[in-house]
Formats: C-alpha cells, structure tokens, sequence
C-alpha cells in the first residue's frame, strides 16, 4: 500500500509491516516514504500512459494488469449529475498481488456435490481472507468434472483468471469460459443465454443487481458458485439485499472462510437452512 508522503506497507501471511531499503521492518520509522509523484507514477504505468483509456475501470476504484494484479485507487472523484465521471489527484494505491494455491479447494468440493452435479454455494469471508483463491481452485476441479461440461467465469475485475490479452494467466480449469470486465449482471444475462453453462462462477456479489442476477440464474436452473463479504453466513439475515436469496433458498451450501489459521480457513459449511453440514 503506497500512500503519498507516508511509509510504504506491506500485508501477507496475517500482518501488515514497512518496507524498507533491504527488506520489511516493524517500524515506520525505518521505512521507505512514498513521495506523491510515485502514486500517480503507478497509475500510469498500469494504464501504460492513457488514463482515458481505463477510466471505467478508475470510476469503479481499480485498474487489473498482467496477471490479475489489482491496483487499487484512492483520490479526489470528479462527478457529472449522479454518475462519477473520473478520479484525479491520486493519492493512494494499494496493489493487491493473486496467487494461486492449486487444491486448496478439495477439502470443501465433496460437501458442494449434489445427486446432480453441484449445489449452488456461496462463500462468506471478510476482505482477504482467501475467497477468490478458494472460487478460482473450485472453477478448476468442477470444470475437470466429468458430470460438468461447461464453466462460465464472471470475471468482473479480472482477479478469478486474470485473463490478459484474451489470455487466461491463472489455472481455471479445462472446461471454463472467461467473460471478464463486465457487470455481473450482463455476464449472467447473456451466458445463460449464449453459453449454456453449467455452472458460473463470479466473485463479490455486492448490491441488488448483482444478488438479483444470480438468482435468476439459479432459477434457470445453473449452479452458481460465488462469494460476498460478510463476517460469517449469519449475517447475511441482517442484509435487505438478501433477504429474498435467503427466503428462496437460493444457495443451498454457505462456506464460512476467514483468515484465522491463516487465509482460506474454513470455519464451517452449512447448508440452505443454515444447518451445519461439516
């Protein structure tokens, strides 16, 4: 995380630290100060020198290069009636570094089958604590199932697969298909429709449209794998986008995952009545 002015820090494993001139330190004090000039210095190098060129993407807070590498922006936003228009005057970016940790989803992938392929499920973790890690190993294994035969990846900031140049950078499977940097809404609306998945996998549900696409998707009849941040399944009751998901039973699988014992921690599985079922 580069701020302008301050220390540069550094998060991974379950602590943040400094960074300094020959490695990590505890203390500010011994850290490299990012100037403000290199916060806009990275901004344009990932959009190689043509803001314009990127600016949806700077209007929904990030910009994803090679790799799936997703910066993301702080600044002063610029808007025209009710519609952010662009951000300037940068001031933070904090760079969020994928990797992939093939398998870490076979512990939870037996609890996910149903009499007919997979059940819907949806995985509950706060911010970093492995949920993307855990959906990309998921769309991997199902997609090299023999009972599935299409994966459809809703890669709305290119995190899941990281596709670069129409080039998938990370591991997703030999049976999935990547629509990437768009909304999940016109991902859901036409994959069903053009695809024929059988199962898509999409991260961050967040907001009315985002819940409402994948609920109809789940209705047409195609298994969707997903995430949301929450502290744990329980809360989804206190969220209003939720609660017709929840009445519907929608999802019939929830995975608690936090970073406990470290990111990717399974803190339970349960099912659409919220009963445990691991």
């Amino acid at each position: 995380r580069i701020r302008g002015g301050k220390p540069v820090s550094v998060g991974y494993g379950r602590g943040y630290y400094y960074l300094a001139r020959h490695g990590t330190t505890d203390s500010p004090d011994n850290a490299l100060i990012a100037r403000e000039e290199d916060v806009r210095e990275i901004v344009m190098r990932a959009c190689d020198k043509s803001l314009y060129a990127v600016n949806d993407r700077i209007c929904a807070g990030f910009i994803t290069v090679k790799g799936g590498i997703r910066i993301g922006i702080s600044g002063e936003t610029v808007f025209e009636g009710n519609r952010i228009k662009t951000v300037k005057n940068f001031t933070a970016v904090n760079v969020r570094i994928p990797h992939e940790v093939i398998g870490c989803a076979e512990s939870i992938i037996n609890s996910l089958r149903s009499p007919h392929g997979y059940f819907s499920a949806l995985i509950v973790s706060p911010p970093g604590a492995g949920k993307t890690t855990l959906l990309r190993d998921l769309a991997r294994l199902s997609s090299s199932d023999k009972q599935v035969k299409n994966v459809l990846i809703a890669d709305e900031r290119d995190e899941i697969a990281a596709s670069y140049c129409g080039k998938n950078t990370l591991n997703v499977g030999i049976n999935s298909d990547v629509v990437s940097a768009c909304t999940k809404e016109y991902a859901f609306i036409n994959a069903v429709r053009a695809m024929r998945p059988d199962i898509i996998v999409t991260d961050e549900l967040c907001g009315e449209s985002d819940v409402a696409a994948v609920v109809n998707a789940i209705a047409s009849g195609v298994c969707v794998f997903a995430s949301v941040h929450a502290d744990s399944h329980m809360r989804l009751a206190d969220m209003p986008v939720w609660e017709s998901a929840l009445k519907n039973k929608s999802f019939k699988r929830f995975i608690d995952v936090s970073a406990r014992n470290g990111p990717g921690t399974v803190d339970g599985i349960y099912d659409e009545n919220f009963v445990a079922v691991r």
